[in-house]
Formats: C-alpha cells, structure tokens, sequence
C-alpha cells in the first residue's frame, strides 16, 4: 500500500479494504467503520469516494480492478479484501484473481447471481456474501413462522435462529424442555428482557418465560421441527 496507509503496527485494530462503492460496500464501509476499524474504500467515482471520506480512515479515487494500483496500494496489507462491484461480474473476478496473486490474508465478495457464486467458490474466496438471496430467505423464514424473529446461516445445514417461546414452553425449565434430545438444538443464549439481562450458555434449571428470546442453534431440519411446536 502506499506506505502508511493505514498507519498502524501489527497486532493493533483490524484494517479492512473495500473496493467498490455499490450501494453494498457503502454500507459496510460505514458500518465497519463505527465499529472502531480502520476502513480504506477504493473506488474511480469520485463523488461515491468523497462522500464516504468523513466515515473512513482513507478513500482513494481509483480503479479498483487494475492490477498495478492495487498492488501499488499494497492491499494485501490488510486484515481482509471486501470486493463489492457492483453487477460487474467479470470485474470483481479479476479482481479476485489479483487479491489472490498478492496474497491477501482474507477476500470477502458481494455476487449477484449463482454462476458468480460457483466460479468464486472454484476459485477460492474466504466468503462469498449473497445479499439479496439472503435477506430474502431470511424474510421468508420470519414470514413462515412469526415466533423466528432472526435466522443465520452457519454452515451447510446449520443455523442459528431467535426463537420466541411458543406457549409451551412458558414456565418451564431448560432441563424439562429437554430441547437437545428431543430436538438435537441446543439453546446457546437467553435473552432475558424482564429483567433486562443475557445468559450465555444458559442453565437447565432456568425458567422460561414468555418475554425470553431464546438463541438456538441446530440442524434446519431440526430447528424447523422446533418452529412448528405452538
């Protein structure tokens, strides 16, 4: 990278690089950001650029796809690549393809369709990140059973889910719900509201009540055998 471009002495605050400024790349620029990371943003829309430098450690007017800038820029340097181009799939590929050669530590990349997923997968990314598949299967899991109030992917057939209590539960304890082997899930986390408190990795003697969200993780099929209980 341009020497100092982050300014900081390894084993300090994670740095992360983001080329292309869709609408994707801007959000995550400023949500890492008030994180408290250093963000740099690489994209030849200057107006995109300087409306994020307030946000930002860095914003560079580029093109985030030239091989020799962003070997120049050193953006290996980073904790991690997030290449969000936009539409521009034979853009964010060579992108990719030159991340790799520089041997960046960790390449995130937003795709729009299944063929991008597949060649990125062949290539070999650390994640791919399908926004719109995603959030659409979300909605569709709430919308299919209101009591799931958040739902994450884990790995292949494995999620995590926020779990209303059905009415069954109600003054109950973990350890007669007896949710692991009945359900093969485990309840991980117990957000308690009244009072307002946390539990992580929650005892089997608490008594669930009706404000309680549970956090459960487990096999889809498994967590959907859960979801159907009343």
């Amino acid at each position: 990278m341009v020497k100092g471009i982050f300014g900081r002495r390894r084993g300090e605050m994670k740095t992360f690089v983001i080329l292309g400024l869709s609408t994707f790349g801007q959000y995550m620029a400023q949500y890492l950001s008030e994180r408290g990371f250093d963000v740099v943003v690489i994209d030849s829309d200057e107006q995109r650029v300087e409306r994020l430098k307030p946000y930002v450690k860095k914003g560079i007017i580029a093109d985030a796809t030239d091989k020799e800038t962003i070997k120049r820029l050193g953006v290996n340097e980073a904790d991690a690549v997030i290449v969000s181009l936009g539409e521009r799939i034979d853009a964010s590929l060579l992108a990719v393809l030159y991340l790799k050669e520089m041997g960046c530590k960790e390449i995130l990349v937003k795709v729009m369709t299944e063929d991008h997923a597949k060649i990125l997968n062949i290539i070999g990314v650390s994640e791919i990140i399908f926004p719109e598949r995603d959030s659409a299967y979300k909605l569709a899991q709430r919308i299919d059973n209101p009591n799931i109030l958040d739902y994450v992917p884990v790995i292949e057939g494995y999620s995590i889910v926020d779990l209303a209590p059905p009415a069954s539960f109600t003054g109950k304890t973990l350890g007669e719900l007896d949710l692991r082997n009945k359900f093969s899930v485990q309840v991980i986390i117990i957000k308690e509201i009244i009072p307002e408190n946390v539990l992580v990795i929650p005892t089997a003697n608490h008594i669930i009540k009706e404000s309680d969200l549970l956090v459960v993780m487990g096999k889809n099929e498994d967590l959907d055998r859960l979801k159907s209980l009343n």
